[in-house]
């Protein structure tokens, strides 16, 4: 197209053509616009996560931002805070939240064995192991596999079933040698065999 045609085409659709610069202009705003209110929206979020010190602020920061970047951390620290303060039943449901709408987050796994501690902690010692065993089974190279570990062998002995729970720990203690998961797991070995000979001794007293 020579140079008199083109100014001919600018002439005739010059109504058309600012109409759309117009829009695209408006377009590109809008979006530079977005992004900076979103990263604003973000690093109030963020800021807010970072003041809020009780289940009741971290709840009502996620009512207010339930689509924000930290929201999934913000779900996971309700959880725990949740459960730190006693309240197991909430940390449940926190946890399933959590599971529920962010199913392939990387804390998945914590957000498990979270459940799983609030269910021991409840006293539901054979749901509890189930789900330390099935952890295991499927996540046996997991950095949360000494909770797991613990976890079992504690619900074996909330259960009775010393021996297994020794066992748990013995092999813990032959599989990580030297980790500093070690000192914990003979700490815990040691009290388990006191409270299975105290358990052994009071049978042998009470019978005939």
């Amino acid at each position: 197209m020579d140079m008199a045609a083109l100014r001919r085409f600018f002439q005739a659709n010059y109504l058309q053509l600012a109409v759309g610069l117009a829009l695209l202009l408006v377009v590109v705003i809008a979006v530079v616009l977005y992004g900076s209110q979103r990263r604003r929206t973000a690093q109030r979020a963020s800021e807010m996560f970072l003041a809020a010190q009780t289940p009741e602020q971290l709840e009502e920061l996620l009512k207010q931002h339930p689509r924000a970047a930290v929201a999934p951390i913000v779900r996971l620290s309700l959880a725990a805070s949740q459960y730190d303060a006693g309240n197991y039943e909430g940390a449940v449901v926190s946890y399933e939240r959590f599971l529920k709408d962010h199913p392939q987050h990387t804390m998945v796994p914590m957000a498990i064995i979270g459940r799983l501690l609030c269910r021991e902690a409840r006293g539901e010692y054979a749901a509890a192991l189930e789900g330390f065993e099935a952890f295991l089974a499927e996540r046996p190279n997991h950095y949360l596999v000494p909770q797991a570990q613990f976890g079992k062998a504690r619900c074996l002995q909330q259960l009775g079933r010393y021996a297994a729970a020794l066992a748990v720990y013995e092999d813990f203690i032959v599989a990580h040698s030297g980790s500093e998961w070690t000192a914990q797991a003979e700490f815990a070995k040691k009290a388990l065999e006191r409270e299975w000979r105290a358990q052994r001794s009071a049978v042998d007293s009470a019978q005939p």
